[in-house]
């Protein structure tokens, strides 16, 4: 019969870690992609209607972006959990056995 679970908790907390550096990574990146747009439209591309419009639906795909990833933190966060709360219910149950 297959084991219905199999966790190893320090996996599930290194998960945690690389989410959230590549939340932070990609954060910095939508930032500085964003300052990028914003110097653009103030000096290689400046029109009269464009480039305004432009700058406007990039700000606002960039701001959404940014929303999105900022979830990767309830991921990281539900990994952690999970690896402590599966740690303390092993604890307990080995506590158990052992009186």
């Amino acid at each position: 019969m297959a084991a219905n679970v199999n966790v190893t908790y320090q996996d599930m907390k290194d998960a945690a870690t690389k989410l959230r550096t590549g939340q932070h990574d990609i954060t910095q990146k939508l930032h500085d992609l964003q300052k990028y747009v914003n110097q653009l439209v103030n000096g290689g591309y400046v029109t009269d209607r464009s480039s305004k419009q432009f700058e406007q639906s990039y700000t606002e795909f960039n701001n959404g972006a940014t929303k999105t990833i900022e979830g990767i933190d309830g991921m990281a966060k539900f990994l952690e959990q999970a690896a402590q709360t599966f740690q303390q219910a092993d604890e307990q149950l080995a506590k158990g056995i052992g009186h």
